[in-house]
């Protein structure tokens, strides 16, 4: 790298550089944000570029003298400027005061004129032409090179610092609503225009600040995509057993869309990035969440190694702009098998507890889903849309554990758990929203109608045999059969009404109406060694919940503008609860409770800084408040309180956010403080041999707060030098009481990251990707004299991408972790390495073989650490290690001109 640095310094020192300020040939106004761009004479291509300031003042420095260069000036209702440049080494070329003419509304504008950026009110367009990309490269590689657009990691879009919510085709939904999802399979060179602007589809009277919007990216097609065929096959195998194959086919005819989906692997993964899903298929069109839900699996966070079968169709049409229908239908399969080992100490004031336990279990999930959107668009003045979406999954299981307890006298429990059950839920949920905005004024109302159908079940059988070797704790062997049940309903009804009063107060009226219901069922049996079957009715395990649950909201506000960047708003929410609970017990009553609130809010924006307060009200579980004790064995009981108060909730947000469109820098910074007032906490007794008993109570008060900030700096003026720098951090605080037998106190959990990272690519051929995290996680307590516990990571990484020679891409990718304080028995650090090599063939490289390796050195492990009520506790998770792949994809497409 050293080599590399004093190399660009010393071709850098023998380039030129130019100045000047542009100015409005009438007015002699400066002209801010004109797009200012050096091309080479010989082949038109891009060699730098940059906007003017509010001044009108530019500069480019660094730039080529041994080639005939050509500066063009351009903006939107200008004529454009023209000139060729003869540079000199180390000397900066002042071009003076540049004047534009105003272009006249008549005036013809020359077709097949480049210009890299422009700025059209709110939305930036960039040429794509002008941002030369590899052969072969995807929408991901081109978005790389954009000034402003930063792609993540993980493959999340940032635009000046601001998340991006959607990427749109020509305007259209075809790849959903997340941006993440669609850019690795679509090819750059299809592209004529990138537009970007603020994501107010869901904000249409701009009612939130510029701040708080996010982005949406709007891909501007050339004419062949209109009519066309893409889709992709692959297959691999490899050590170990693993394998993979599957295959995209989406077919396109002018506003219709149908997409084919299917895949098998046992790598923990869907085998299609969540690029290529939306990509190749525009899976979430529907707006049903099947990847977020899980539906088309690989989301395996328990740990464990995951086989996945699924498949899928997608069905899109567009009837012309006003009206829009899509359907989408998934099937997923799942098998998980996973063993994990735990080990945890836990002090009280009677004695020291060890517990240990490992243990095997294997689940299995068959999921299919139906989700769809109808979008009607009558006029410009009205929207209609509706949701509706369907699920149905069953989910049998088997689990194996074996652990045992001790303290400094010695063992004083082992136990054995064999359990096997069969979980199912059904759900249907839609929602319906009519927008539409009353004449000329601003004037608007909105009505929105939800309802959300849950149910679930659970039939398990499970064996567990717990051998005492204390005399206060006796040797049991339980046999049952657990019948559960539970549905959450709910049904909503809101209304909102805005209209400005004047350019500078707003009032808005919003109403919300919801009934929630809500149940819990469940029926325990004991077998009958004589008989064999399950028939001995265990009644103190068993219940029959149900909650009857009404809200209602009427909520004035008013919003006052000093200036278009300054704003206060005010609110008051006028709410009633109206709650009953039904145990359906003889010895315990209903319990019905009538609340009457009132909410203040006030949010107040001050150009690039925000800040909020709301309330809330929460009503404890129903489940906690059964009043009656529930014995599950020997060592573990609970007992609910039907005494437990509402918690009252005080949100403080505060958010700054600046974009520095000159400089390409981004500063932000957010915080979230909830205080919890009558906070619901569990009460533990654990007795010298480990008996647990917990009750539930309300205490005052406790705090949550999130923050976060980042500063990213890019440097893009150059087509074959980029560099991008980010530092982020981020961090938790949690603060609540707690009861240990007969010490109270309060124990806080803070939380604190950081991370950094640089980033490099040279001409498309060199990727380089460096970033260091470190975590720190805290545990205290106040009032009682318990240690406290942190936990340190320790994470550094880099990648490398190669693409050369021609045909050829190598990657490596290294990750080092280290958590000094994991104890023994368990691995503190871990070298990761991945390695892989892959050959481009055929025609447009559309065929690539890979042979590719994971975790080289067989180190990949997943350990976690973590402290509560003076314990600490550390668990590890088999994780998919080293193997070995060949992997053999082709890609198709056929084109055709409307």
């Amino acid at each position: 790298m050293l080599s590399l640095s004093i190399l660009a310094s010393t071709a850098l020192a023998q380039r030129g550089s130019i100045k000047g300020v542009i100015l409005d040939s009438i007015s002699k106004a400066p002209i801010e944000r004109a797009t200012i761009a050096i091309f080479n004479q010989k082949d038109t291509s891009l060699i730098a570029y940059t906007l003017s300031q509010k001044d009108g003042s530019f500069k480019l420095s660094a730039l080529p003298i041994d080639i005939s260069n050509s500066v063009t000036i351009s903006i939107m209702g200008y004529t454009t400027f023209r000139k060729a440049l003869k540079l000199k080494p180390n000397v900066s070329t002042d071009l003076g005061p540049l004047t534009l003419i105003a272009r006249s509304l008549r005036e013809v504008v020359i077709k097949g004129e480049r210009t890299p950026i422009s700025v059209k009110k709110d939305t930036i367009e960039f040429d794509a032409e002008v941002f030369k990309t590899r052969p072969n490269a995807v929408v991901e590689d081109l978005l790389r090179l954009l000034p402003g657009v930063q792609v993540n990691y993980d493959g999340s879009i940032l635009v000046n610092g601001k998340k991006v919510n959607r990427l749109l085709i020509d305007g259209k939904r075809f790849f959903g609503n997340d941006p993440k999802v669609a850019t690795k399979n679509l090819d750059a060179d299809m592209l004529d225009k990138i537009q970007v602007y603020d994501d107010r589809e869901d904000d249409p009277d701009h009612k939130l600040s510029d701040k708080d919007v996010g982005k949406v990216i709007n891909l501007k097609m050339k004419n062949k995509i209109k009519k066309s065929t893409l889709g992709k096959l692959y297959g691999g195998i490899g050590t170990r057993g693993r394998y993979e194959v599957g295959g995209i086919l989406s077919n396109f005819r002018d506003t219709l869309q149908v997409s084919l989906i299917g895949l098998s692997n046992n790598l923990n993964s869907t085998g299609f990035s969540q690029d290529e899903l939306y990509t190749m298929g525009g899976f979430n069109r529907s707006q049903s969440g099947q990847y977020y839900d899980g539906t088309f699996g690989g989301q395996n966070w328990g740990g464990g190694i995951q086989s996945i079968t699924s498949g899928g169709l997608n069905v899109n049409n567009d009837y012309g702009e006003r009206l829009r229908m899509n359907l989408t239908y998934f099937y997923t399969g799942t098998n998980t098998v996973n063993t994990s080992k735990n080990q945890s100490q836990q002090t009280t004031d009677q004695t020291v507890l060890n517990s240990q336990y490992q243990g095997s279990n294997n689940n299995i999930s068959r999921k299919q889903a139906i989700g769809g959107t109808i979008e009607w668009k009558p006029d410009s003045n009205m929207r209609i849309l509706y949701t509706p979406n369907f699920s149905f999954q069953t989910s049998p299981s088997t689990y194996i554990y074996a652990g045992s307890t001790s303290n400094i006298q010695g063992p004083i429990t082992s136990s054995f758990t064999n359990q096997s059950g069969d979980d199912n839920s059904n759900n249907f949920g839609h929602n319906f929203m009519f927008y539409h905005k009353l004449g000329h004024k601003g004037k608007s109302i909105t009505l929105n109608q939800s309802i959300s159908l849950n149910n679930t079940g659970n039939s398990s059988y499970s064996l567990q045999k717990i051998v005492s070797y204390v005399s206060s704790i006796q040797t049991q062997l339980l046999d049952r059969l657990d019948d559960q049940g539970s549905v959450n309903n709910t049904f909503g009804l809101s209304a909102n009404y805005y209209h400005p009063i004047t350019k500078k107060i707003i009032a808005e009226l919003n109403t919300n109406s919801r009934y929630l219901l809500i149940t819990g069922k469940e029926f325990v049996f004991d077998k009958n060694q004589t008989t064999g079957l399950y028939t001995l009715f265990n009644d103190s395990l068993g219940k029959n919940l149900v909650r009857h649950w009404f809200v209602q909201n009427i909520k004035p506000v008013l919003t006052y503008k000093f200036k278009d960047d300054i704003s206060i708003k005010v609110g008051l929410d006028f709410e009633t609860q109206n709650v009953t609970n039904y145990f359906n017990i003889d010895t315990v009553r209903n319990i019905n409770k009538k609340y009457f609130l009132l909410f203040p809010s006030v949010e107040l924006n001050v150009k690039s800084f925000s800040a909020s307060y709301t309330e809330a009200y929460d009503v404890p579980g129903i489940d906690n408040m059964l009043p009656i004790t529930r014995v599950y064995n020997a060592l573990y009981k609970v007992t609910g309180n039907a005494d437990l108060m509402p918690s009252r909730t005080h949100d403080f947000r505060l958010n700054y956010y600046k974009y520095n469109n000159d400089k390409q820098l981004n500063i932000s910074f957010w915080t979230w403080v909830t205080l919890l007032q009558n906070a619901i906490i569990s009460k533990t007794t654990i007795d010298a041999v480990g008996a647990h008993t917990t009750n539930f109570v309300n205490r005052n008060s406790s705090i949550r707060e999130n923050f976060g900030g980042n500063i990213d700096k890019q440097f893009k003026a150059r087509q074959k030098w980029q560099m991008g720098l980010s530092n982020s951090f981020g961090g938790s605080l949690y603060k609540a009481a707690f009861f240990l037998n007969a010490d109270e106190g309060t124990q806080y959990d803070y939380r604190f990251n950081t991370t950094q990272n640089i980033n490099f690519n040279y001409n498309k051929v060199l990727s380089i990707n460096t970033n260091y995290q470190f975590t720190i996680q805290s545990t205290r307590y106040k009032e009682v004299n318990y240690a406290t516990v942190n936990t340190l990571t320790h994470t550094v990484g880099s990648d490398i991408s190669v693409r050369w020679p021609v045909h050829f891409v190598f990657e490596a990718k290294y990750n080092y972790n280290y958590r000094p304080q994991v104890g023994q028995g368990f691995q503190r650090s871990s070298n990761i390495v991945n390695l892989a090599v892959t050959l481009l063939m055929l025609k447009k490289d559309k065929g690539q073989l890979k042979l590719s390796v994971y975790d080289l050195f067989d180190q990949n492990i997943s350990v976690y650490r973590y402290a509560g009520q003076n314990s600490i506790t550390t668990s590890e998770q088999q994780i998919l290690k080293r193997y070995f792949t060949a992997t053999y994809q082709y890609k198709f497409s056929s084109y055709k001109s409307k």
